[in-house]
């Protein structure tokens, strides 16, 4: 085609029809103009493609990885609440509204253990890095961001509870208590560890144990400390559920 124009401009220049020959020549100038714009369009449109195709793919590993989160978190939340009932158990004992049991040495074990969520950012980290997380709808992008926000104010809140654990807690009831340790300890791993001890168990005594004011004071933390981390694990649960309802809806 602009072959036969430019055929057409020499002839009509050869004749010198000049308005003819602008015309042509106008003509052709709108032509290579309009099939710039379409190649532009098109290649647009591919790039378009390309990206919503790459988003839907990675919000399809995105759900996959909320939906280890909410495992963890769910596995994590019960630990919380054992972790609770222990602390809740221990001072209740220790404010004598019920008697000094058998099960403190186990409450007090149970308080010791640490506890860490650890997300799987994969598919964000591949969002953030290939600048998709702006073409998200403004709600789904507000959700995903406020989730990972909250993750990282677990793990601060976590950080503070095991250092804690490790630099009190930890030592004074291993130090304070050590007679612990023995086979009557109703958890898992020192009750199937010393079953076959043949040694005698020595008891917690009551008495010295309800005029324990530091061990009251370290309870009591640790109590505050899980009660805290519950809620934020519970709040990541919602939260994880709230991108993938968003998610689904995006895909209907």
């Amino acid at each position: 085609m602009f072959r036969f124009f430019k055929k057409l401009r020499f002839r009509l220049a050869k004749k010198s029809k000049f308005a003819k020959y602008l015309k042509y020549a106008v003509g052709e100038i709108v032509l290579v103009v309009v099939g710039i714009l379409i190649a532009l369009q098109v290649n647009d449109w591919s790039e378009q493609n390309k990206t919503a195709t790459s988003i839907d793919n990675n919000l399809a590993v995105l759900k996959q990885n909320l939906r280890e989160d909410q495992r963890q978190l769910q596995n994590l939340r019960q630990e919380m609440i054992t972790n609770m009932q222990a602390a809740d158990s221990t001072l209740m004992q220790i404010k004598t509204i019920i008697p000094v049991s058998d099960r403190i040495k186990t409450y007090l074990i149970t308080l010791i253990r640490e506890f860490q969520f650890s997300p799987n950012t994969n598919a964000v980290e591949t969002m953030t890095q290939s600048n998709e997380i702006p073409s998200l709808s403004p709600e789904l992008r507000t959700a995903i961001l406020d989730y990972y926000a909250l993750t990282e104010r677990a793990k601060e809140r976590e950080h503070i509870s095991n250092s804690n654990i490790q630099n009190d807690y930890q030592h004074y009831v291993l130090s304070q208590y050590p007679h612990i340790i023995q086979r009557d300890n109703r958890e898992s791993f020192i009750a199937t560890y010393y079953q076959d001890d043949p040694r005698p168990i020595s008891p917690i005594e009551a008495q010295d144990f309800l005029q324990d004011a530091k061990i009251e004071a370290l309870t009591l933390v640790r109590y505050y400390q899980v009660v805290n981390l519950k809620e934020i694990y519970e709040g990541l649960i919602h939260s994880a559920n709230d991108i993938l309802t968003l998610i689904e809806e995006k895909r209907h």
